[in-house]
């Protein structure tokens, strides 16, 4: 299997496994907020169970792809040059030298554009996070949100003001980690088109056997318990618990 093609399956695995994992959130957060609107006390081994057993289906398909990324990290390993690692590293050697005597003011200037980018949007993601977590701060402390007689329904609304406030940033955030990744590429180009650049960095000793040995070794491990616990009645004391602290801890319900 060509690089190419081995990029191709690492993209679609990516791809399925942030759906499934959306699908997964959403119908969690779905199956709460039905909870909550219930009752004044919504909260049983029934109704729990009840409102949770759709989510089934994407948590184990979730669970299936995750099991399907151990299997494929080794056979399918990504190439040297292509580890975000050694893009740092090759580019921090690269920029080990004063730019404006070594190559003319255009290639420069491209280069330096490259590097504003990635600061204004490492700013724009502290600042949107800064903003979301003060403006969910302030609606949290304002106790005039909150009502003694329609808990759930101040929860709710509670949630409805966390969403965007963690989401926005959320999703920014990934895309700046996209946009850092393909700029610090497109930076190392440049800097490849100066004379006289330094060949790349070394690579680091090869670590994928014993890493893939103890993911194996981690995932059967995790298996093993989950299917212990299931066996032995042990997801019936996690609702259970978990009922307790939402209507005895927390209050709610």
């Amino acid at each position: 299997m060509t690089e190419k093609q081995r990029k191709t399956v690492r993209l679609v695995y990516f791809v399925l496994v942030t759906a499934a994992l959306l699908v997964a959130a959403v119908c969690l957060m779905s199956a709460c907020v039905s909870i909550y609107r219930t009752g004044d006390h919504p909260f049983s081994r029934e109704a729990v169970a009840a409102a949770f057993a759709p989510i089934a289906v994407p948590v184990f398909v979730c669970l299936g792809l995750v099991a399907v990324g151990f299997i494929l990290h080794p056979l399918l390993p990504a190439a040297a040059d292509a580890a975000p690692d050694r893009d740092e590293v090759t580019l921090g050697r690269l920029l080990a030298r004063d730019l404006g005597e070594v190559c003319n003011p255009e290639l420069a200037s491209a280069i330096r554009r490259e590097y504003r980018a990635r600061q204004l949007h490492r700013w724009l993601s502290v600042g949107l996070l800064t903003a979301g977590a003060a403006v969910f701060l302030w609606y949290a402390l304002n106790v005039d949100h909150f009502h003694r007689t329609e808990i759930n329904a101040s929860m709710i609304a509670a949630m409805w003001v966390l969403l965007p406030c963690m989401g926005i940033p959320f999703a920014y955030g990934v895309f700046a980690a996209y946009h850092r990744r393909r700029s610090i590429r497109r930076e190392i180009a440049l800097l490849r088109q100066i004379p006289g650049a330094p060949a790349p960095a070394a690579a680091a000793p090869n670590k994928d056997k014993w890493l893939a040995v103890a993911r194996y070794a981690v995932l059967v491990l995790a298996v093993g318990m989950v299917l212990y616990g299931w066996l032995a009645d042990g997801w019936m004391d996690v609702l259970t618990k978990a009922i307790n602290i939402c209507t005895e801890c927390i209050g709610l319900g």
